[in-house]
């Protein structure tokens, strides 16, 4: 069931490699799972294991709620997986320059802030998250800017259009087709009165 989504608080680590991809996220062996609990202790996975510095966070004895990244967040295949890996370790947020397509809206439909920023500010915010820590970051959605603790630094942060509304409606994409069913429905009259021969295909 999704939820409203208005504030995200929390330990924030800073990912500082281009183009994390979903397989990076969430490993293809793993494809076979069909239960989203548990689905956290297989993020970065590989890189784990491989001892990557960009899963380095995960050893933290706090959950990280929030990640910084730079270019292309999420690129490669389309698995919801990454993204239900993400929710599941406790990830609620994540603030990059760029997102892959597909994977950032996978995100908005389970409850994650996919949030971009301009390079300048992305500097900012990286060096602060560079000085030792720990660090929290704070998210407005209804506003778009973020705060990071202590550091005095307050950011604007865009989302894609109609992400913001659904984040904070906690509407699903099937609830918010069903609020123009009235007109979806004039709609259908309006097409079979003019093509009366449509109501025969099935």
């Amino acid at each position: 069931m999704k939820r409203v989504v208005s504030h995200v608080t929390g330990h924030t680590a800073l990912l500082q490699r281009d183009d994390i991809d979903t397989d990076a996220l969430f490993p293809g062996r793993f494809l076979r799972l069909s239960h989203r609990s548990g689905m956290g202790r297989y993020l970065f996975a590989d890189w784990r294991e491989a001892g990557q510095p960009e899963s380095a966070f995960m050893d933290d004895a706090e959950t990280v709620r929030i990640l910084v990244a730079p270019q292309n967040f999420g690129c490669g295949s389309s698995r919801e997986h990454a993204v239900w890996a993400l929710a599941d370790y406790g990830v609620e947020a994540v603030v990059a320059l760029s997102f892959g397509d597909i994977f950032r809206n996978n995100c908005v439909k389970n409850d994650i802030v996919a949030a971009t920023v301009t390079e300048a500010d992305h500097a900012l915010l990286a060096e602060a998250l560079r000085q030792p820590g720990p660090h929290t970051l704070h998210l407005d959605v209804a506003a778009r800017r973020l705060r990071v603790d202590g550091d005095g630094i307050e950011l604007p942060f865009e989302l894609v259009d109609g992400h913001a509304e659904q984040l904070l409606s906690a509407e699903d994409p099937i609830s918010r087709t069903l609020r123009f069913e009235p007109a979806l429905r004039a709609h259908e009259a309006r097409v079979l009165a003019e093509k009366p021969w449509l109501a025969a295909i099935e």
